[in-house]
């Protein structure tokens, strides 16, 4: 009888032990679920205005990452576009991306330029995709965390984008994230192209510069002779005359790239003698300059019968010195570190020897 008593009880306690260890573990299991993260967006926004591109493909990159689409969308028949690139983590965007717009089998142009191509598409017709098939441009913008940021391409802010990308390069404490140096480095860019173009920019941000399709005349400013000036320039570059088997996109992509060389290596060191590869890039901008010269003349001839407004520009000379270049970029020691002199550029076939 008093084993039987003692197994019941003990059966009793075993079981209480269970049903308390079981409540216990069923309270351990309890799963918190957090909430939702709503992925943060930053706009880009601008237009492509080389002459106005129609349905250009447009991309974003880090400017730490060249090769990584970030986002990517089309311009619309006005030429302009919004892209949204997001962050999954919710974070803030915030840093500094380079825009490139592409021409493709989809891309057409206006023709702002006195005339196109091989001469027979003139100022305000359509540039076919056949033309333009491989023009590459692009600009550079910084997103300091407060809102949508404003991207604005043509072939002027794809020169000084190369420019600013060269200078960081140059020098590795250069931080492109940060919004003052960005700025600063615009400017920087900004007076370097302009003595590429033969233009003084010394005070103007390029990128801050409304250029617009020089196709409509009324559009193009007749009270700001910069932003007339940089317009026109830009416009001329779609009216180079192309060699034998050229097309338009080829002929404008020859120019932008001859002046990445020079800027580039005038960059890297103001002082230094300019190379084979140098010299021959000068050669092939000055060849262009008064090509350019003559076109901007034409158009603002062209705009004044149009509007009856004269159309101020700033004066271009028909020859680009290496020397002036050479100068904008040892104007700024946080450029060169303050290597000073001028010199070596002489002898190039594009002016003098600076200071």
């Amino acid at each position: 009888m008093k084993k039987i008593i003692s197994t019941t009880l003990a059966a009793a306690i075993a079981l209480s032990l269970s049903a308390c260890h079981s409540g216990k573990t069923a309270r351990k299991a309890e799963v918190v679920t957090p909430d939702p993260v709503t992925p943060s967006t930053l706009a880009i926004s601008g237009s492509g205005i080389k002459g106005t591109l129609k349905n250009a493909l447009v991309e974003a990159f880090k400017s730490t990452d060249l090769n990584t689409v970030v986002a990517t969308t089309q311009t619309d028949a006005n030429g302009e576009y919004t892209l949204a690139i997001t962050d999954a983590s919710g974070e803030t965007i915030k840093g500094t991306f380079v825009v490139r717009l592409s021409a493709d089998a989809d891309t057409t142009m206006i023709c702002d330029a006195p005339t196109c191509g091989d001469g027979t598409i003139t100022r305000g017709q359509t540039v076919p995709a056949a033309q333009l098939d491989g023009l590459k441009l692009s600009t550079i913008t910084n997103a300091d965390g407060t809102g949508p940021v404003s991207a604005k391409i043509n072939a002027l802010t794809s020169l000084a984008t190369e420019a600013m990308l060269s200078i960081a390069e140059s020098d590795s404490t250069i931080d492109l994230a940060t919004p003052e140096a960005f700025v600063k480095l615009q400017k920087d860019a900004s007076r370097i192209i302009g003595a590429t173009l033969g233009v003084d920019l010394s005070a103007t941000n390029l990128f801050d510069v409304v250029i617009v399709d020089a196709s409509v005349s009324g559009d193009v400013s007749t009270d700001n002779a910069i932003a007339a000036t940089l317009t026109l320039i830009n416009a001329s570059l779609s009216g180079l005359e192309a060699t034998t088997g050229k097309t338009v996109a080829e002929t404008i992509s020859d120019y932008l790239a001859a002046v990445t060389v020079v800027t580039s290596a005038i960059i890297k060191d103001p002082a230094a003698e300019l190379d084979a590869d140098t010299i021959t890039a000068l050669a092939v901008i000055n060849e262009i300059q008064a090509v350019i010269v003559q076109n901007i003349t034409d158009l603002a001839a062209d705009i004044k019968q149009d509007t009856g407004n004269e159309v101020t520009v700033k004066e271009l000379p028909e020859e680009v010195d290496a020397g002036e270049i050479a100068g904008s970029v040892d104007e700024d020691d946080d450029i060169t570190g303050g290597t000073g002199g001028t010199g070596g550029t002489g002898g190039t076939g594009g002016g003098g020897t600076g200071g």
